[in-house]
This record gives structure tokens, C-alpha cells and sequence, in this order.
């Protein structure tokens, strides 16, 4: 015991680490699909158009348990709560210390390939361990994100049926959603809100077009 509560001062005192609380880095990505005058084949519930913007942000994913010594870490998404030169840092909501750890302040990830990840104490000092862990990207809570969208719903004799969509923030907007029938016995074009798209060929369970035009 004594060896091991040696071993385990000289690790908080070989290190210390100051926790950033500057937030994420955000992502802009414009949707803008599909390509013009490309023929596509879709199916029933899928996207025939999107337009908008998708704001995301960096979060960890702990993929499996990782059972230290003295903190565990169970496999969930980890918020980043601030970063600097070297180190990503991340909320340790649901990590767990033992009787002889020290209470935690973060979890850090450095940004150099195959580092380790560490819990940090609110003494400064790291308990890092390997496993089974990635940095990914989610919708972000800070940004705006807005989407149009365009969705097959099947058809029916010489119409088919279209719905629109909004999304804000990855959120319906029911209020401004529709859905709209065409009959293709009247014309092979279709739109709706500056939308265009020249059908080829529908059934009920496949639909394939070219967009002419996407939304403003």
C-alpha cells in the first residue's frame, strides 16, 4: 500500500494540467443535394432534395468501459467543454473514482495520434488510460442549423405524393410542413417553394428524377 500511495504522489506531482473552458470549435456545412440534372433513383421516405445549413460541433465517444485503477469511465458521448495547443477537454459527467482517487474535473485528450485518455483531478494532475475511444461530430447546440427537404411518399394511379419538411436545429417544424399530390398526367414537372424537378419515372415504391432547380 505504501508503494502504491508513493507511486501514485509522484504521478500527481510529475504533472499538471490546467483545464480550458473556451468551448467548442463549431463547423458551417452547407446541404445542397443533389447535384443539378443528375438522374437520381429514390424510394419511399427518402430525401429528394436538401438545402440548408448543418452547424456541428466536436464531442468524444467512449465506445466501451474503460475500468482504471482509480477512475472509470463508461462508454457514452462526453461533451468538449474547452481545448488548448495540445489538449481536447471534455465534461466527466458519469466517470467514477475510487475510495483513494481524487475527485475529477475533466477528462482530457491530446491531440497527437494514439494518445491516451486522462481523467483530470481538480489537483491538475492526469490518470490516463487506452481504450476504445473517438472524437466525432454532432449537431451543435450553439449554432443555427436549418434545413428543406423534399420526401418521396409514393404513388397512386397517374399522382404521386411529395412532402415537405422543415428542419431547425434538427427539430421538425410542424407547423410549416406539407404534403402535396401531383398527377403526372398533366406534367412530368414538378414544384413547390422554387424546388423544381422533372420526374422520369415513379411507382409506389421508387421514384427516379432530375432537379432542375433547388430551393432559393
Amino acid at each position: 500500500m505504501k508503494k502504491f500511495a508513493s507511486l501514485f504522489l509522484v504521478s500527481l506531482l510529475s504533472a499538471c494540467t490546467t483545464v480550458k473552458y473556451n468551448g467548442t470549435e463549431t463547423y458551417v456545412n452547407q446541404v445542397d443535394y443533389p447535384e443539378l440534372n443528375k438522374v437520381i433513383t429514390a424510394y419511399v421516405g427518402d430525401h429528394l432534395v436538401q438545402k440548408g445549413t448543418i452547424t456541428e460541433e466536436d464531442v468524444l465517444v467512449v465506445n466501451q468501459m474503460i475500468d482504471g485503477v482509480l477512475y472509470d469511465i463508461p462508454p457514452q458521448k462526453y461533451k468538449q467543454i474547452g481545448f488548448d495547443n495540445k489538449d481536447d477537454f471534455y465534461s466527466s459527467q458519469g466517470v467514477s473514482r475510487g475510495i483513494l482517487a481524487d475527485p475529477i474535473q475533466a477528462l482530457s485528450l491530446g491531440k497527437t495520434k494514439n494518445s491516451q485518455l486522462c481523467v483530470v483531478t481538480t489537483l491538475g494532475a492526469k490518470e490516463c488510460y487506452a481504450g476504445d475511444y473517438e472524437r466525432k461530430k454532432q449537431l451543435s447546440e450553439r449554432g443555427d442549423s436549418f434545413q428543406q427537404t423534399l420526401i418521396y411518399s409514393g404513388r397512386v394511379g397517374d399522382k404521386i405524393n411529395i412532402g415537405y419538411r422543415e428542419f431547425s436545429n434538427n427539430n421538425a417544424r410542424p407547423a410549416f410542413n406539407n404534403d402535396v399530390e401531383y398527377d403526372l398526367s398533366s406534367s412530368k414537372t414538378i414544384g413547390y417553394k422554387g424546388a423544381v424537378l422533372e420526374i422520369i419515372e415513379a411507382n409506389n415504391s421508387s421514384i427516379t428524377y432530375k432537379l432542375i432547380k433547388n430551393f432559393p
